[in-house]
């Protein structure tokens, strides 16, 4: 490496991390990299390091833009660039961001390095002003999060497309993820038939982590434990709660101890940029405080070094768990973490093993895995984008699918077929005697509106919220129907009083006073579902796996042994307990909800209901029938979506974007079943329910209490 280079990244470091060590002689060679390790490792230096390295003069020589950076939501774009533009502007370098907040293509200057998001690059994509044509390498930051998802498949074929106008394809590749399962699969779903072209460098955590389990019985042993661990002078607490009902909840709690209102901050999705961003700064500067958040503090964002993280209810998944816990006392040898049952919890127990469960789990590096899914929608907004890069002039179906190619099954035929099935809805128009299609009026409508180059879920909208003619934030329009003037509400941590509600927002002012019954916001997606990974170790644990009784509180100790003691000679190897619940039979199957449902319409069971702990049937069933592989079942699920499709109620079609919505049917449940398919720990559940037998117990008043 150029020694300038060498010393501007890494001149204040006695040494590399193992990740740099690594990584960084593989991308001098030229190769595409895949680096998947924990939050503090060093990642991104060492692959921008070598990347600036490697065409540093080509930079210089010829002026041009060079790198390029994607990040996967405007608030890392930001932190990004915070961190790398003094490092890279001593290299003489210019950095530049472009979302749609910022647009540093449009100055004067020459941006060598440009950080944006997926959306902002189908943007600069669809201009085609000749931007990226100069382009030497990629960086894919976060690439986890997008994995298995309609932004991800977007993200995908907008690489595809800039390796056919770059100058000098193709382009060099690094992709950053946190600890996962499996490298060869993100690489997969990314990159297709050229996933072959890879160095894996998969560096697990060896931080061991120090865990605390603590059911709350009220909000009065909030207070005192939060009064007790803020004690210590200049401590700074990562709270991660599961929703933002939750943070406000909690937020408005510690309100009312001892703590000074200024070291405690709120931090989720509905909240505006301008305030998002003021926390982090905040949070960050200072030595002392506490930030509630949901998972949108689970990315790298810079907020300075965190003494211990707090959860506050079950993160859905270990991959989670260890997002969470990674950005914690990271000057330390150790992850510290506190996990919280709070109040008013269902099955405190069971929540308990859960939380044993991630912990165990994620020490073991035992990681859920979903193979990469075949997905369509984001396919039809490429096809869509691309055309309106072409001023929606007619396009050939083999010019989509030269594109698409990279991935087996985006076919020209499946490309057709979902072109034909949107030109029936004016999307497109179908050329007379070509097999080609050009806009149409509903694709001029999505081009106006700036909807063409995304995939965000359509399922809700939204109206902002107004505090001295500045946005606070923003909130689902069902809330209209249930505010008024004067009302109390609960938003970003701080209590306000309505002053106006109309059509164009929500008016509002800062309430001093602590009100008991403000009004709390609704919002359509709230909590999570357990990873199916989770509920599978927390049922070996009631069948008498061990547990390090030392993660638990003192006072539940003797509460947990005793339950196991007494839970052991239920839950037997082999074993569904089955319990009598008024005139029908409860199976606790801990499959988790869909697959519970799928397992007695494959049974031809009639009258049941499920949850993710079992089934309640009107019999006692016999599970031996049932198969062990996913696929068998997948004509169970396709009835199941036909149903729910009709109604217009299911799940999946409400969480939908545009372009899944305009798919044919057929592919919407291709969509869906392919997810079933993919998720390898349907097999291993299955294979443990079809070879139980359901053995029915007299219900002792535990067991009941856990269900």
């Amino acid at each position: 490496m150029y020694k300038e280079v060498y010393s501007t990244f890494f001149g204040r470091f006695k040494k590399l991390t193992p990740v740099q060590e690594e990584s960084i002689p593989l991308i001098l060679k030229g190769k595409n990299i895949i680096i998947s390790a924990g939050t503090g490792t060093g990642k991104t230096e060492a692959v921008l390091a070598p990347l600036i390295d490697k065409y540093y003069y080509y930079a210089h020589k010829d002026n041009c833009l060079t790198w390029l950076y994607v990040a996967p939501t405007k608030a890392l774009v930001n932190d990004v660039y915070r961190r790398i533009e003094p490092i890279l502007s001593k290299l003489g370098l210019n950095t530049g961001i472009r979302h749609g907040d910022r647009d540093d293509t449009q100055r004067k200057k020459t941006t060598n390095l440009l950080i944006t998001t997926p959306e902002s690059l189908d943007v600069l994509l669809c201009r085609g002003d000749g931007l990226l044509k100069s382009l030497r390498a990629l960086i894919l930051d976060e690439v986890h999060l997008l994995y298995n998802t309609q932004r991800g498949l977007q993200l995908s074929l907008l690489i595809s497309r800039l390796n056919r106008i770059i100058t000098n394809p193709p382009l060099q590749l690094a992709c950053l993820s946190a600890t996962i399962s499996s490298c060869e699969d993100i690489i997969h779903f990314f990159f297709g038939k050229y996933a072959d072209d890879f160095s894996i460098v998969s560096i697990p955590s060896q931080r061991p982590i120090d865990a605390f389990i603590k059911t709350i019985r009220d909000e009065n042993e909030i207070i005192k434990l939060f009064e007790k661990i803020m004690q210590k002078e200049k401590t700074k607490l990562l709270v991660f709660a599961n929703s933002r009902r939750e943070c406000d909840r909690l937020s408005a709690t510690l309100s009312k101890s001892s703590i000074p209102s200024q070291y405690i901050f709120t931090h989720y999705s509905s909240m505006s940029t301008r305030l998002r961003e003021e926390t982090e700064r905040k949070f960050n500067e200072g030595r002392t405080g506490i930030c509630i958040a949901t998972s949108t503090l689970e990315l790298g964002i810079d907020i300075g070094d965190i003494d211990a993280v707090v959860l506050y209810g079950i993160p859905p998944s270990v991959s989670s768990f260890l997002q969470r816990i990674g950005r914690g006392n990271r000057r330390g040898t150790k992850s510290n973490v506190i996990c919280l049952i709070p109040p008013k919890t269902h099955n405190q127990i069971l929540n308990a093993l859960c939380f044993h469960a991630l912990i165990e789990l994620a020490m073991e590096g035992n990681i859920e895995n979903i193979k990469p899914m075949r997905l369509y929608g984001a396919m039809l907004q490429q096809a869509f984008s691309y055309i309106a890069s072409k001023n929606g002039t007619y396009t050939s179906v083999r010019e989509l699918g030269e594109i698409s190619s990279i991935h087996e099954h985006l076919t020209e035929e499946v490309i057709d077929t979902i072109l034909l099935h949107a030109s029936n809805k004016n999307y497109v128009k179908k050329h007379e005697y070509k097999n080609k299609y050009g806009a149409s009026e509903g694709l001029h409508r999505l081009i106006d509106y700036n909807l063409v180059y995304s995939n965000f879920p359509m399922n809700y909208q939204e109206i902002s919220i107004y505090h001295d003619k500045k946005e606070i934030g923003s909130i689902p329009t069902l809330n209209l129907l249930r505010l008024k003037r004067y009302d109390i509400i609960l938003f970003a941590g701080k209590y306000w009083r309505v002053e106006k509600v109309g059509r164009k927002g929500i008016y509002v002012k800062p309430e001093r006073i602590t009100w008991a019954d403000a009004k709390e916001i609704r919002y359509f997606t709230e909590g999570v579902e357990i990873d199916m990974k989770i509920l599978n170790r927390a049922y070996e644990y009631l069948g008498g796996r061990d547990i390090n009784v030392s993660w638990f509180e003192n006072k539940m100790h003797e509460k947990i042994s005793n339950f196991l003691k007494k839970s052991k000679s239920i839950f037997k190897r082999k074993t569904i307990p089955v319990f009598r619940k008024s005139n029908r039979y409860y199976h606790l199957t801990f499959a988790g909800k869909l697959c519970n449902e799928v397992i007695s319409r494959r049974l031809g069971i009639k009258e049941t209901e499920s949850d993710n702990l079992g089934i309640l049937a009107p019999e006692i069933i016999n599970f031996s029938k049932l198969d062990s592989e996913p696929e068998k079942y997948l004509d169970v699920l396709e009835n199941l979506i036909e149903e729910s499709l009709n109604e217009e109620a299911f799940e999946y079609y409400s969480s939908q974007t545009i372009y899944q919505s305009l798919l044919p049917k057929e592919f919407q449940k291709k969509e869906f079943l392919n997810e079933w398919v993919c998720k390898t720990e349907h097999k291993n559940v299955l294979e443990r329910i079809k070879e139980s037998n359901s053995e029915l117990f007299p219900i002792p008043y535990e067991i009941l209490n856990m269900y």
